[in-house]
Order: C-alpha cells, then structure tokens, then sequence
C-alpha cells in the first residue's frame, strides 16, 4: 500500500501561481469613440441636406454630374483669399493653398464632364499651374485669381 500524500496546509503557499486575471477597462474608450465619430458623421450629413436645398447645384448626386462639381468648386474658390495671402507667411497660407488646389481640380473635372465648363476648367488649369510652381506673386497671377472669381459670380446667376 502506498501512503496517500498528504493535503498541503492551509498556511503553505500554493505551488503554481494563480493565473493572472485579465485587467478590463484598457478599451474604455473604444466605444465613446465610435459613438463620437458616428454622431459627427451624422452631424455632418444633416448640416449639408440643410445647407444644400434641392435648388441647389451642389446637392445634386450622380457620378458624372458637371454641374454639381463646377458649383463645388466655386464654393470652395470663394473661400480662397487673394493669392498675396500664400505668400505673406500667414499660418493658414498651407490650407488656402490646399483649398485653392481642390478647387482647381474639381472645377477641371467639371469642365472634362461637360463643355459648358471649359472655359472655367481652362481657368482653374491656370490656377493649378501657378500653385504647382509657386507662381502666385504678381499682376498676372491676381488676375488668373480674378479671372477664376468672375467666372465663378457668373456660374451663379
């Protein structure tokens, strides 16, 4: 007969540690996040069906709608200062130069949907060539910026 081993002693520590529980809590902040982005995106969404009406060239839909990207990009134009401002060291100077460069490019997609935008994607093409080479200093780069502005006014009459 072999003697049975006895039980450790209750004062004895155990001879395998407990295994290590789990902390919770180190993703709290997952979910406030997610709700965050989704009420902000939800946000966003109801500011432009309130912003753009039906009458509105910019709240039009379709893959290939001209309209809505030359009233776009004149939204965004509109917003572009002077071209003085790229070049005075203003701390906003990189989003204007940004802005200015969307601006450009959406108004040329405008003009390759549609011919009745030509003459204001041949405008924006000026624009983005003088944005691609720093040009923007000068008579006639304010008068490219005006030019661009003009068309614009009359896009929305």
């Amino acid at each position: 007969m072999t003697a049975a081993t006895p039980p450790p002693s209750p004062s004895s520590p155990p001879s395998v540690p407990p295994a290590p529980v789990a902390a919770r809590g180190g993703h709290r902040w997952v979910a406030p996040a997610v709700a965050a982005l989704v009420a902000a995106g939800a946000g966003m969404g109801l500011g432009w069906l309130l912003w753009a009406g039906a009458d509105s060239a910019a709240s039009a839909t379709g893959l290939r709608d001209a309209a809505a990207d030359a009233a776009g990009a004149c939204q965004a134009w509109q917003r572009v200062p002077p071209f003085s401002a790229l070049k005075n060291g203003d701390k906003d100077a990189p989003v204007q130069f940004n802005r200015a460069l969307a601006a450009a490019y959406l108004g040329r997609t405008a003009a390759d949907l549609d011919d009745r935008y030509k003459e204001l994607g041949q405008a924006f093409r000026e624009i983005e060539t003088r944005l691609r080479t720093y040009e923007v200093e000068g008579a006639e780069a304010e008068a490219a910026h005006e030019k661009v502005t003009s068309l614009c006014t009359d896009l929305d009459d």
